[in-house]
């Protein structure tokens, strides 16, 4: 099985996509506004240490103090906990929910350039905390045959990282590397409900505040052989599509599975057999329950990093029912569209009309990746709100 990493950088943002056989397998967001999740690193200070946690406080610079656990701490000269005001580099093991702080660890974290910074911080952004963090915890797991990267810096840094044979190559055309390979169009997709089965059914995922139910449905697909030999069917060949769209998605938490229903006890253990070795190499552990007569099947997954819906969209409608893409993702979208469209043109003037809040966002949060896409293309880019556009206009005069 061959297996290629693409990695695509702006300013505040870093994407890495793992394709294994030409197959989208694992996708990374790394955004530096992103709410804290598995994997980000932190300057942590000590609090206090937790008799009955066996663990420590450390002050993360968040609403809630993360929780540095006995086993996790630093292995230093004289061992021991370290002293209350001490100052960590400490990498979220858990991400923080509504009740409770972020797990964290100190171990395993090799010297950051952190001397300038003031405990509590947040280490974002850069090549060197790019692949300390997730990125490079997706490289270990992943060990590509091929690397390909549009920043020479992270390039650089990610040929440390890589053990064995790997070719490495710099991205440099004018078509950004992730719409070059087709992988825009997929991430497109993976914020739409409905996920194709080769057998010519489909999947309804909908993501909810409690679960996350996914219906399989029969659609297209052939049904020779009777119901009972095309439910089995169905079911079998959305197996590996489930496993593979909650990676991709980043679901966590309670799922349910609606399988198309199947009176054969033996067909329903097949089937719940499969979903456990179709998630048995999943980054996140998972724990499948049998299939009920109906085809119901509960299973869980850890939470590891935000869902993909929740880094790039925002709920919106009728008490926040639905979704809708964020300033912030559509900021980053217009800076690729507007390289992909001006870069290498003969024009005397390159205008982004936007959205207000777009516009709002290209001019603060996303001002940093701004500047570099000026700089890429040699000339600046003038920003306009106009709350005609709903979303973004590239002009090009």
């Amino acid at each position: 099985m061959t297996a290629e990493l693409f990695v695509s950088v702006l300013p505040g943002e870093t994407r890495g996509a793992l394709l294994r056989d030409d197959l989208l397998d694992e996708l990374l967001i790394l955004r530096d506004d992103a709410p804290p999740q598995a994997g980000d690193l932190f300057l942590a200070r000590v609090q206090r240490f937790d008799k009955g946690l066996d663990g420590a406080f450390v002050d993360l610079g968040l609403e809630r103090p993360g929780l540095l656990p006995r086993r996790e701490m630093p292995e230093g000269p004289g061992g021991g906990v370290p002293p209350e005001g001490t100052a960590l580099a400490v990498k979220v093991l858990r991400a923080p929910a509504e009740d409770k702080g972020a797990r964290v660890s100190a171990k395993g974290i090799s010297a950051l350039a952190i001397k300038d910074l003031k405990a509590p911080a947040r280490l974002g952004g850069g090549a060197l905390v790019a692949v300390q963090g997730p990125l490079a915890t997706l490289v270990a797991r992943a060990a590509p045959q091929r690397v390909v990267c549009d920043d020479a810096a992270l390039l650089k840094q990610l040929k440390d990282l890589v053990e064995g044979d790997c070719d490495f190559d710099l991205h440099s055309s004018g078509t950004p590397l992730f719409e070059a390979e087709g992988l825009e169009a997929e991430i497109e997709g993976l914020l739409s409900p409905r996920a194709e089965l080769p057998s010519g059914g489909f999947l309804l995922v909908e993501p909810g505040r409690t679960l996350t139910a996914i219906d399989v449905n029969a659609g297209a697909s052939d049904g020779r052989g009777g119901a009972e030999a095309q439910a089995k069917a169905v079911n079998l060949a959305a197996v590996p599509v489930i496993a593979r769209q909650l990676r991709l998605r980043g679901l966590s938490g309670l799922i349910v599975v609606d399988f198309l229903a199947m009176k054969n006890p033996l067909d329903r253990k097949a089937v719940a057999a499969a979903l456990r070795q179709a998630v048995a190499d999943d980054p996140e552990p998972c724990q499948v329950f049998g299939v009920s007569p109906s085809g119901l099947l509960e299973m869980t997954r850890r939470r590891g990093r935000l869902p993909l819906h929740e880094i790039l969209c925002r709920p919106c409608g009728f008490a926040g029912s639905g979704r809708e893409k964020t300033p912030e993702t559509l900021a980053y979208e217009a800076l690729r569209a507007t390289v992909a469209g001006a870069l290498g043109q003969a024009v005397s003037k390159i205008t982004l009309r936007a959205a207000p809040p777009v516009a709002a966002a290209l001019k603060a949060g996303q001002a940093g990746a701004l500047a570099a896409v000026e700089r890429r293309l040699g000339r600046p880019v003038h920003v306009a709100a106009d709350p005609l556009v709903e979303t973004y206009e590239l002009v090009l005069g």
